[in-house]
């Protein structure tokens, strides 16, 4: 059995702690045994930052014991935390998982990271990611492969990898990911935590690979502004919304994210609330969903039909045309060719040669990653986007309609629940069930729904309209307390 404060939310150790029931330092500790305990088998944490959590642990200790009040204290005041290794980092290397990084090391935070430390929580290092962040398996030359807490023969998903498997084997509260394909969502769902992707501008870029802060403010801007998306990781779900509040707004460098918007409250009356549900989506180049994973979308569905909701089923193929309308969306951002990123600054570079390489065992780069570079370099015909682009808008607008400011849309984040390693191969356009919401800019959040008959998690992705990320924060809580949220691994 795991210890009491590996089970609790960050909110309710603030708590906690603000109460004097424990101090910053025996939570610290807690999580940093439990990482040590874990970590050999699961190779999430990349770069640990013990010993300065620590010192700030003991000043908070210091803090704490001088405080009047528990109100005199920062709301995640002793709380630990952490960190995707695509977020600089003060002090901390920002690889990206590319061998061009490897000694990268940042003399400044991320805008979220900054906004974390300020509300008192305290980061213990960096966790893995794929290459370049790109792949939903999270492998790279620098640190290899991260495996899955319920499963170590299968992948946590990428490419927020590292933060799912570490939060689901309960080893940190809450950490913060990065979201273009689903990158956020797929490793909630197979590590079977909360993760939130946001609606598009509402959290800053700042600090996020391979990035500069002005990079960020004078070439990231108008239609080169990437899709990517930061957002929070939990094992409860109403870390989420706080998260969320804490960390909105511009920072001064990101000039898109958007200024004096705040969460509405969460809806408290589900009879009221519009739920369009899709248990079995059609995707081109994307698997059929698994019947395990239907019915829990199924099962919601019934849920708010007791309750007198109104309930209606989205057309099956109502998504067939995503990848390619998700492919069109990144391509008119596109600052660079992938394989120009791929290889560094300044560096000879052959797709070909280093597949070569690769079959031999000595190249610096990962299979998916030289195949995508290989098919971009004998692609080289210019491509008419706009009629993708009116289909994705399209898409979006009738989205809006049927789901309307009240609704919620909830289908399965994935074709299957976590694939045993080396399987998306197989199947690359799996991402697309959590892709296409990223270029529609609506917020998504993965909610773990128990585990199947292996013992592995499943869940549901509740979708709202732009700027209603109340109400999918609000319906991941809801399920939490009705079908019981994350339910932590045994067999480590």
């Amino acid at each position: 059995m795991l210890n009491e404060l590996l089970t609790l939310s960050a909110t309710d150790l603030a708590k906690k702690i603000a109460n004097k029931e424990v101090s910053p330092s025996e939570v610290l500790e807690i999580h940093i045994q439990r990482i040590t305990d874990v970590n050999t088998k699961l190779n999430a944490m990349v770069e640990t930052d013990f010993e300065r959590a620590r010192m700030r642990a003991r000043e908070q200790d210091d803090k704490l014991m001088a405080a009047d009040s528990p109100h005199d204290l920062p709301v995640y005041f002793g709380v630990p935390f952490t960190v995707k290794e695509m977020f600089a980092y003060d002090g901390m290397k920002r690889t990206g998982g590319s061998v061009h990084h490897k000694r990268d090391v940042m003399n400044w935070d991320a805008t979220l990271v900054s906004r974390l430390k300020n509300s008192g929580a305290i980061p213990m290092g960096t966790t893995n990611v794929p290459e370049l962040g790109f792949w939903f398996e999270t492998y790279n030359r620098i640190y290899g492969l991260t495996k899955n807490p319920y499963d170590l023969g299968r992948t946590p998903g990428g490419s927020s990898g590292g933060e799912g498997a570490l939060i689901g084997a309960g080893a940190s509260p809450m950490g913060i990911g990065s979201d273009i394909g689903g990158s956020i969502r797929m490793p909630a769902t197979f590590c079977g935590i909360f993760g939130h992707k946001p609606s598009q501008f509402l959290l800053p870029f700042t600090g996020h690979f391979p990035y500069s802060r002005e990079d960020i403010k004078n070439i990231l801007v108008g239609e080169k502004y990437p899709y990517t998306t930061m957002g929070p990781m939990s094992r409860k779900a109403s870390d989420l919304y706080e998260m969320m509040g804490l960390m909105m707004g511009p920072d001064g460098y990101d000039q898109s994210t958007l200024p004096n918007v705040r969460l509405k409250p969460k809806p408290q009356d589900w009879s009221k609330v519009k739920v369009v549900i899709c248990p079995d989506p059609v995707f081109h180049k994307a698997r059929q969903t698994d019947l395990e994973l239907i019915q829990v979308v199924k099962n919601c569905g019934k849920l708010f039909e007791e309750l007198g909701a109104d309930v209606v089923e989205l057309p099956q193929r109502f998504f067939v045309r995503s990848a390619e309308l998700w492919f069109a969306a990144l391509n008119k951002t596109k600052n660079k060719n992938f394989y120009e990123v791929l290889r560094g600054p300044d560096q000879e570079f052959s797709a070909m040669r280093e597949l070569f390489k690769l079959v031999m065992g000595r190249s610096s780069y990962i299979f998916p990653n030289l195949i995508v570079s290989l098919a971009e370099m004998l692609d080289t015909k210019p491509k008419d986007l706009e009629e993708e682009l009116r289909a994705l808008q399209k898409m979006r607008d009738d989205l809006h309609q049927i789901i309307g400011d009240n609704g919620i849309l909830i289908l399965p984040p994935h074709p299957r629940v976590a694939p045993k390693h080396r399987e998306p191969l197989f199947s690359p356009f799996d991402f697309i069930y959590t892709g296409i919401f990223t270029t529609l800019g609506m917020p998504a959040t993965s909610v773990p729904m128990g585990l199947n008959e292996e013992g592995i998690p499943l869940g549901v992705q509740v979708v709202a309209n732009y700027l209603n990320d109340h109400m999918t924060l609000g319906c991941a809580e809801f399920l939490e307390q009705t079908f019981g949220g994350w339910v932590p691994p045994t067999n480590l």
